[in-house]
């Protein structure tokens, strides 16, 4: 499948918010004016912020990277913001066999890092279409917003999408937190439909000691504060920033193929993954 057929596709066309709820359900505007408030019940759910990219990047929420992959997880990528764009509607990260800085891939990565944190608790919903591709690999991962005061992991992790784009049906649900990090995380390996060439709806649901994922509304992992594995501290309940990332070579991803990366309409390798939705929501209070 070619860029051109999948970004072919319509957004949501979700009108868009900043990330806060204020007293009374008011929700606030992009520009930070509460509209009318919304009558709510406990168990419901109300929209704090969300973005489906139908105005191009918004750069007071999102910054592209610019730096090198983690190679102590086996990145080959150079994170480049020449591979950062949207188009009709969708955020796309793309990725091109070119070097730079050491690196002899290039790929789109962003974060929301310094501009906008969401939680503690509440529900996020990211809706992406990806490509295959041997060694691409593709995630949108939570940091906690205290990590440049005590690092990582100690500020916890969160990859609410983890995925090997040659294993499409195979998504990792992960937390990384102290003593359990890196290669050795709280995890769990989801059975799911392929998730390449098809959009799929995300979502992390995000509670006091227990955070669960589910694809398409079918949960296919549970972590718990209460998990042995976890016994070094449960650094989850704090906000936390969001970063969406396309990878190159991980650890994860595996051996790079580029043969099997999908092609633009003239033939040459056009590896993407596009986002159309990303959306944060809370429970009403009792």
């Amino acid at each position: 499948m070619s860029r051109r057929d999948v970004l072919g596709f319509g957004a949501l066309g979700l009108a868009a918010g900043v990330v806060g709820c204020s007293s009374g359900g008011e929700r606030e505007s992009r520009s930070g004016t509460p509209t009318s408030p919304v009558e709510t019940s406990a168990d419901e759910w109300t929209v704090v912020w969300e973005d489906d990219f139908a105005d191009g990047l918004d750069t007071a929420v999102w910054t592209p990277a610019d730096d090198g992959g983690n190679r102590d997880l086996g990145e080959l990528q150079y994170n480049d913001p020449a591979l950062v764009s949207v188009e009709n509607g969708n955020l796309v990260l793309r990725a091109r066999a070119s070097g730079r800085d050491g690196y002899p891939y290039v790929a789109g990565s962003v974060s929301s890092k310094g501009k906008l944190t969401i939680g503690p608790y509440g529900r996020l919903t990211t809706r992406q279409l990806l490509g295959p591709g041997a060694g691409l690999g593709f995630a949108v991962a939570l940091y906690g917003e205290d990590i440049d005061v005590v690092g990582w992991p100690a500020c916890g992790e969160i990859d609410a999408t983890e995925i090997a784009l040659s294993r499409p049906g195979s998504p990792f649900a992960s937390i990384h937190g102290p003593g359990y990090s890196g290669g050795s995380p709280v995890s769990a390996t989801g059975n799911v439909p392929p998730l390449v060439d098809r959009w799929a709806e995300h979502t992390l649901d995000c509670e006091p000691s227990r955070i669960s994922w589910s694809i398409d509304g079918e949960a296919y992992h549970v972590a718990e504060a209460s998990d042995p594995r976890a016994t070094g501290g449960w650094p989850f309940d704090q906000p936390f920033f969001i970063t969406m990332v396309l990878t190159v070579g991980s650890a994860l991803s595996g051996p790079v193929d580029v043969e099997t990366w999908p092609r633009d309409v003239a033939g040459n390798p056009d590896p993407y993954a596009a986002v159309d939705l990303v959306r944060f929501e809370q429970q009403a209070g009792p």
